[in-house]
């Protein structure tokens, strides 16, 4: 990495607006690998009481272990027998799904009420999970958390144990339109490999099969987002297990996709191993791939690619790069990129820093 790129790097973390230091540094006793530092750390956070997003690698810190409920084993079929269903008005999938996983947990409320919190007055704006933690908190004294990399045994565990996750996924098949779109999960059958969504676009108890989840999430990182409460968040984390941890999520999820990069070789799985490996601040890795996607087939639809592909470039130092293919990808959605522009992911700035450091200087206790 040249010097100047590692200077733009070290002005990221410093400017970026989630704190990722301690107020005081913690002083190198000994010598060790990076590699070494990120598995400590990680399974350290995960054997503690770690949120997701959790704070910055600055060393091992001493945590102590907590015991979480046994989740119930998810059956061969299980499914919410009430959830309200809404149609959605212009570009609210994300409103109308929140307000149908929030009525199993008693809640009514209505989608118009949902959009104005959660997306604002633009109508062409999406919505991401971000917001949605803060509003079910002030207004019905719930939570909300999401995660990457989800699968289908989660999102079988989560409804098992009362739980109505929500997913990003491509609205129908991508040969078909490339519309991305959240839905609501409300059960699923292991006899006929399908889930049962309410979608505001598709209709009420909709089937899809095992297979369409697996083909039609990759695009998006596997999120899924639940809303809970607070009473339920031990057994929500037990049902995540250590993917609760932001570094072994990411982790994890540039491992997945690198391997089916390789293995599936088409041009979605190489972007979604793009967007991993930028998480994970793996910044050359995330370039070469976006590259090799791109050249495979249209990114249409894919509207994280505009924001990851040039902060990765422009974290190794490749401003006029980074200009270039910002303005390559600017019609990628239907969404403007103006409402989706993102700052650069700090967590995965720390990380490559962290990779380059001597190891001599790398923080440990």
């Amino acid at each position: 990495m040249s010097a100047a790129a590692f200077g733009l790097m070290i002005g990221i973390v410093l400017t970026a607006s989630v704190a990722l230091h301690p107020a005081e540094p913690v002083q190198s006793t000994t010598a060790v690998d990076t590699a070494s530092t990120l598995d400590a750390v990680a399974s350290s956070n995960a054997a503690g009481s770690a949120a997701p997003n959790a704070g910055a690698i600055s060393g091992v810190a001493a945590t102590t272990t907590e015991v979480l409920p046994t989740p119930a084993i998810a059956p061969h079929s299980a499914a919410f027998p009430e959830m309200k269903h809404v149609w959605q008005s212009l570009n609210n999938c994300g409103p109308a799904a929140v307000v149908m996983a929030l009525s199993t947990l008693g809640v009514d409320t209505n989608q118009e009420t949902a959009r104005l919190a959660l997306r604002g007055t633009d109508v062409r704006r999406g919505m991401g999970p971000q917001g949605v933690g803060p509003w079910v908190k002030e207004n019905f004294d719930l939570r909300s958390t999401w995660r990457n990399n989800g699968t289908n045994a989660i999102l079988k565990a989560l409804v098992a144990n009362g739980f109505a996750p929500m997913v990003t996924q491509w609205m129908q098949d991508p040969s078909v339109s490339r519309i991305a779109h959240w839905r609501t999960v409300r059960g699923y059958d292991d006899a006929k490999s399908v889930f049962y969504v309410n979608d505001s676009m598709l209709g009420n108890d909709v089937a899809l099969s095992y297979d369409f989840f697996a083909r039609n999430w990759q695009s998006f990182s596997y999120r899924y987002m639940v809303i809970y409460k607070p009473e339920g968040e031990k057994l929500l984390r037990a049902i995540v297990g250590d993917q609760w941890n932001d570094l072994i999520m990411r982790r994890s999820l540039y491992e997945r996709t690198k391997a089916e990069a390789k293995a599936w070789n088409t041009n979605f799985a190489w972007l979604a191993y793009g967007e991993a490996a930028y998480s994970y601040g793996m910044f050359e890795e995330a370039v070469a791939a976006f590259e090799k996607g791109l050249s495979m087939g249209s990114p249409n639809g894919v509207f994280g690619l505009r924001n990851s592909y040039p902060q990765a470039l422009r974290a190794l130092g490749k401003q006029q790069e980074a200009d270039g293919a910002a303005q390559q990808l600017n019609n990628i959605s239907v969404v403007p990129s103006s409402t989706v522009v993102a700052p650069p992911d700090a967590y995965a700035v720390y990380l490559a820093l962290l990779r380059n450091m001597p190891v001599e200087e790398l923080p440990t206790q």
